[in-house]
């Protein structure tokens, strides 16, 4: 089993206790009003501007947020006061006294809307300058008072002023020769370290888990959500469920940090709740076809894009397809793996991505020396395995590259002697050393994240806190960079080679980014 394949199979767990908290989840208009809110985005996907004096900007650089409090509950800042924005407080039957002495009775919702897009309280007075007025529909406009009215009490479950309850999913106990126990194992020794410290500015971190096979993950991710009652979810394995993981963190709206799987879902818009470790095998991929281009003559170049006849490699030769035609290659075909280097060789190929198993690449392999033929054959580390260097010979040195997601020498000093102490503290084997050391890079980025939100923790405050998260190094694979549009936070592959003579495995690398 390669490297790769154990980081993907990486979880932790711990003993299941029943929640006690009940709330009440958001309407989808109170969600969208709340997007409105927190961020300026419109449920109609269009862009809301601001008016400031005579300057129109986005509203999502001047949101309710930003000055009245992630809560409503109003802020001073820089001299300028921003009152409460809570329901109660905007409709108290008593009216209000604004600074500089400035009276109007109580809001309405159509003073609401006045006071939003015309700049006037319900007095018919002008506001303060520092409040913008927004253009915005009337959709758009019912969504934020219907969230209005929720504010005050949309507090996030699983967490409270003494506890942090966290989520996540593994596979069977049985499963993966005894995988998911080494996992939790080193989760619940990292976390219980973290709460002898005094845990989170006093919070512990309390750990749910749920277990079973692909077909069961959603379904466990919901039983998190909904009856644990989780704050977020973090490791865990998300491969064979990707499409629905997603779905239901964006639907939920709970963040998932470290999610392992081949995969990882990189729609538009983002979706801004799941925040990948490792690039997928697409990603991969496309650094193998950036790194091809670097070394070839791609106007001369016949490119061959060699896959098993499935979805899921099809879904993979079509990210290299368009890889290699941004690149500049004007000849790319795509074969079955059933091809036969001849006919490669026959129609002048000498470039390959091949995208099926180690046994089909060492058969192409022997297929090519057999006539020799020696093009430059580009293979996912993760789908041949380590053992395709066996095939490689002298006539194929610096003809043979393959991607992997991360690579030994990623493990700094520093990382190595954090992740053996643990063990040797704890008493733990070391059954699964790169995949537990891949959890606990996970777990690591999580509780750096919760520390920098400091006291007032939300799930808002968490997603935006691992957005600014830039090149943080665990020690135990590539540094980590997130942003507003970016979720996988090493995004991009080693490129490898191998030295025939003494099987170095790698004998020289390359990091290669990819947008």
């Amino acid at each position: 089993m390669t490297r790769f394949v154990l980081i993907l199979l990486i979880a932790f767990a711990v003993q299941p206790q029943t929640a006690t908290i009940s709330r009440r989840e958001l309407t989808l208009q109170e969600k969208r009003g709340k997007a409105f809110y927190l961020r300026g985005e419109s449920a109609s996907g269009q862009e809301i501007t601001a008016l400031m004096g005579e300057i129109d900007v986005p509203a999502s650089t001047l949101t309710c947020a930003g000055c009245h409090g992630t809560r409503g509950e109003g802020k001073t800042e820089g001299g300028v006061t921003a009152g409460p924005l809570t329901w109660s407080f905007l409709t108290k039957p008593y009216g209000h006294t604004d600074e500089g002495g400035r009276k109007h009775q109580a809001f309405s919702e159509t003073s609401f809307v006045r006071m939003l897009t015309a700049g006037l309280d319900p007095a018919g007075n002008k506001l303060a300058v520092a409040m913008p007025s927004y253009r915005m529909s009337q959709e758009d406009m019912a969504n934020l008072i219907a969230y209005l009215k929720r504010i005050e009490t949309d507090t996030d479950p699983g967490v409270n002023d003494t506890s942090i309850v966290l989520g996540t999913v593994l596979p069977e106990k049985a499963a993966l020769s005894g995988l998911a126990q080494s996992m939790g194992d080193v989760l619940q020794a990292y976390f219980a370290e973290i709460n002898s410290r005094g845990g989170i500015y006093n919070r512990k971190i309390e750990l749910r888990v749920m277990q079973g096979d692909s077909k069961s993950t959603v379904p466990n991710m919901k039983r998190l959500i909904d009856e644990e009652q989780v704050f977020a979810i973090v490791s865990g394995l998300a491969a064979g469920a990707e499409d629905g993981v997603a779905a239901l963190t964006q639907e939920k709206e709970v963040p998932f940090i470290g999610p392992s799987t081949l995969m990882p879902q990189r729609g538009a818009p983002v979706n801004r709740y799941v925040f990948y470790l490792l690039p997928g095998l697409k990603e991969q991929a496309r650094a193998l076809a950036i790194f091809a281009a670097r070394k070839t003559d791609t106007s001369n170049s016949r490119v061959a894009i060699v896959s098993p006849d499935v979805e899921f490699n099809r879904s993979i030769a079509a990210s290299v397809e368009e890889q290699t035609k941004k690149a500049g290659w004007r000849s790319v075909t795509t074969f079955n793996t059933s091809t036969r280097a001849a006919e490669l060789k026959q129609k002048g190929i000498d470039t390959v991505f091949f995208l099926g198993s180690g046994d089909e690449a060492t058969a192409m392999l022997k297929d090519a020396a057999a006539i020799d033929w020696t093009p430059s054959i580009f293979m996912l580390g993760t789908l041949v395995g380590r053992n395709i260097g066996e095939a490689v010979t002298t006539k194929t040195k610096d003809k043979i590259f393959l991607a992997f997601p991360t690579v030994p020498t990623d493990v700094s000093a520093t990382g190595a002697a954090e992740y053996s102490g643990l063990l040797e503290r704890n008493k733990l084997q070391s059954t699964h050393a790169a995949a537990q050391a891949s959890a606990l890079a996970a777990a690591k980025i999580l509780v750096h994240a919760l520390e920098l939100c400091g006291k007032d923790l939300s799930r808002e405050r968490l997603i935006t806190t691992l957005e600014g998260l830039y090149e943080y190094d665990t020690g135990l694979m590539p540094k980590i960079t997130f942003g507003p549009n970016r979720r996988i936070g090493a995004l991009g592959a080693y490129v490898v080679t191998i030295d025939p003579e003494k099987k170095l495995f790698p004998a020289s690398l390359e990091w290669i980014a990819v947008e």
